[in-house]
């Protein structure tokens, strides 16, 4: 077959614009299946900066519905930060995120009415009649946000819809819940924090040796879609055809990684974040593929490289140093 024709700078290695089912992705899929099918009203998933909940977030919302084998409303809205917090803020913030058009300036209860309307609509549509909202950047929520959400929550529960909230954001979250649990805030740690979810970076071989796999397989990582051509096979068509595969090098990359800490001094836990891992791949395949230098194939030299150029180590300092 042909190496299908794709403008430089537009494959998703290119634009960084494409999902990787990892371990921590399904494994997170996993716990959101289990609050749907209990009815479970909220749960908080934290992580470290740049680990990739957001992007394991997008995963989930374009497969979840077809795990569950029913349509699934979900809406994902991001949790700005002010100085001064208020409903109006806080409202046209969701109603911008969910898309919906919003012209003119109403009253706070005008703009609470029509996000249970929007929410209310599209689950009716689910035989589940469930709605996800999920919270990104959420631990920049106060008691405010979440008695603000809890109006909605009581609203669409008066119509018999069920609204589970999934605050996702830092380890702060963590933190915020001890200081409801410390203010007797039970309404809020019983409707939206009771359950909890640790997304973790990439921390074995075996984990890594999974996702460089979703490189190389052309029944995920196809592009054009259909077209058999996988990234790795795409950027290094004639080492793919001999039989090299970016799952075979996991064992020399992770390595790498630990070499990279110890030489800066790096004594923190092991835990690689995604975002940080894919721009080392993305490094090595634009700057020495089919698109860059058109070699064979990668070095151990190639990709210390372009794990330097991700920007991993500076991360990795500037945690420790927080």
């Amino acid at each position: 077959m042909d190496k299908p024709y794709v403008q430089i700078g537009t494959h998703p290695i290119e634009q960084g614009h494409y999902l990787i089912p990892t371990k921590e992705v399904l494994r997170l899929m996993g716990s959101i299946t289990k609050i749907v099918n209990n009815r479970l009203p909220g749960m908080i998933v934290y992580g470290r900066p740049r680990i990739g909940k957001t992007s394991a977030l997008k995963f989930a919302i374009e497969h979840l519905p077809t795990d569950l084998g029913a349509p699934l409303p979900i809406l994902i809205a991001n949790s700005n930060s002010y100085r001064v917090p208020s409903e109006e803020k806080f409202f046209l913030d969701l109603l911008n995120d969910f898309n919906f058009p919003f012209p003119a300036k109403r009253k706070p209860a005008e703009m609470r009415r029509q996000i249970v309307n929007l929410m209310l609509e599209k689950a009716e549509k689910s035989r589940l009649r469930r709605i996800i909202l999920i919270m990104d950047e959420a631990h920049r929520l106060t008691e405010y946000h979440y008695n603000w959400l809890m109006d909605i929550y009581n609203e669409l529960d008066r119509k018999k819809i069920s609204m589970s909230v999934i605050s996702v954001g830092q380890e702060e979250l963590l933190s915020r819940r001890t200081f409801f649990l410390e203010q007797k805030k039970s309404q809020i740690i019983g409707r939206f924090m009771t359950h909890e979810h640790h997304f973790y970076g990439i921390r074995t071989l075996e984990e890594m040796r999974l996702i460089l796999k979703c490189y190389d397989s052309p029944e995920i990582s196809s592009y054009p879609a259909d077209s058999g051509w996988s990234f790795s096979r795409f950027f290094f068509p004639e080492g793919y055809r001999k039989g090299e595969r970016l799952e075979k090098d996991a064992k020399t990359i992770f390595s790498l990684f630990g070499e990279l800490r110890k030489e800066h001094g790096v004594s923190a836990d092991f835990e690689i974040p995604m975002e940080y891992f894919a721009f080392s791949i993305e490094n090595a395949l634009k700057k020495n593929g089919s698109h860059g230098n058109q070699l064979y194939w990668l070095t151990s030299a190639l990709w210390k490289e372009a794990i330097e150029l991700s920007g991993y180590v500076e991360s990795e300092i500037y945690m420790a140093l927080v």
